[in-house]
């Protein structure tokens, strides 16, 4: 068996809105138009400067079905950069940019291979010599709930490494849409070395060995939800066909979430002054990138009765963006919410014989379940309601969160002031 190297990237997303934001400015604004197009980018050099056999692009390269001209040609560009440079390309379109959008007609380099709807082989070589088989499908529309391996066929008869190009979701993960399902042990029966795969935005190996398979995670961050590192999977295999892997960053701007907890703090110019420092601190350590960052309240402390009460906290955000500086790297404050809690001895108040004791034992031996009849018309699902995550497990959690919040809440209500 040959030796050879491929880039394994997934989910691309090229010309994402990164909606939702609270408030940017336009210095930000910018930056995160031209994120994905840059990431994209990063994407090409590192092929080149790893000299790798070919790259493997596993579903959403762009971010809607109809794709935009200027993404399909900002796209087009880099693959002919590194078909210019002998470097091929194996695609697959997924949910987000399926077989059935709208797109402009291009000519695509001869280098560039796209998987149709239909599972089918192809033959990845450096110069005349064989190196791996590939195997892909395309959704051909946005919506694939059904399980796409039984359309997989059996492997070429021959000695060639085996890779498998699928979006899909392995194990029904909660967090994205349930398309093209299937299982770790569905992937393993289908006789493949390497099962290249995307969809789930969070970088991880579901198996080493036997097969390998891998979700790069995406190459950038789009929203306050997806932070650290984002970026590729640089592959290597040997002569006897084992897999090396390397994770590379490519991301643009990052996102990232930090806690500033207000105990011994005394002021509003002290919590302005601790929240800059621990974003300054974050900034410097994110190798040049800006950074969007999302800051979370939390601990207990004198400060709780200021942020509960008028519009303290949007202070505090808009004199912290005045501070930082427009020049990249920057680092913006997306949003400060607060999770503080009043100077209040919670356990001390729950053992003490009265009407607040009473109550907050009684919350705190309750179990999420005993609270289902009550939130049902709360979530019922219609509109302008809450929507309860549906893994039983994320459910359980929020709601002991939840519970957590209302013990808080009814002490600083009920408590005493001495």
């Amino acid at each position: 068996m040959q030796e050879f190297r491929f880039i394994h990237a997934a989910d691309l997303h090229i010309d994402s809105p990164f909606k939702g934001l609270k408030s940017v400015n336009p210095t930000v604004s910018k930056a995160l138009q031209e994120a994905t197009f840059q990431a994209f980018e990063n994407l090409v050099n590192v092929c080149l400067e790893r000299r790798v056999d070919f790259l493997l692009i596993a579903g959403d390269v762009y971010d809607g079905a109809d794709r935009a001209p200027r993404s399909q040609l900002r796209f087009l560009n880099g693959l002919k950069k590194l078909s210019d440079a002998g470097v091929d390309a194996f695609v697959v379109h997924g949910n987000h940019d399926p077989l059935n959008g709208q797109y402009s007609r291009m000519s695509w380099p001869e280098r560039v291979h796209t998987f149709k709807e239909v599972p089918s082989w192809v033959t990845a070589s450096r110069g005349n010599i064989p190196i791996a088989n590939i195997q892909g499908v395309s959704y051909p529309r946005s919506s694939v709930v059904e399980n796409l391996l039984p359309g997989f066929v059996s492997p070429p008869l021959d000695n060639l490494f085996k890779i498998g190009l699928l979006h899909c979701n392995v194990g029904g993960n909660s967090n994205h849409d349930n398309y093209a399902p299937c299982t770790v042990d569905d992937l393993c029966q289908m006789n493949m070395d390497y099962w290249a795969l995307g969809h789930i935005h969070t970088r991880q190996t579901l198996k080493q060995a036997n097969p390998t398979i891998v979700y790069p995670g995406n190459i950038q961050g789009r929203h306050p939800g997806e932070t650290g590192p984002h970026g590729c999977v640089l592959v290597e295999v040997d002569q006897n066909g084992s897999v090396g892997t390397e994770f590379i960053e490519l991301d643009v701007v990052r996102w990232e979430s930090i806690e500033v907890s207000i105990e011994n703090i005394q002021g509003i110019d002290d919590l302005v002054n601790r929240i800059t420092d621990r974003l300054v601190r974050l900034q410097s350590g994110a190798d040049g990138r800006d950074v969007v960052c999302r800051v979370t309240l939390s601990g207990r402390g004198p400060l709780h009765g200021q942020l509960v009460g008028g519009n303290t906290i949007s202070v505090v955000e808009e004199e912290i963006r005045l501070n930082q500086s427009q020049e990249s790297p920057w680092i913006w404050l997306e949003r400060l919410s607060d999770k503080t809690f009043p100077e209040i001895d919670l356990e001390h108040r729950a053992n003490q014989d009265d009407f607040l004791g009473s109550i907050l034992r009684e919350v705190d031996g309750s179990e999420p379940d005993d609270f289902r009849e009550l939130l049902a018309e709360v979530f019922s699902g219609r509109r302008h309601q809450l929507k309860l995550p549906e893994d039983d497990a994320q459910r359980k959690l929020l709601i002991k969160e939840w519970m957590e919040r209302a013990r808080w809440i009814l002490a600083e209500k009920f408590s005493v002031q001495e």
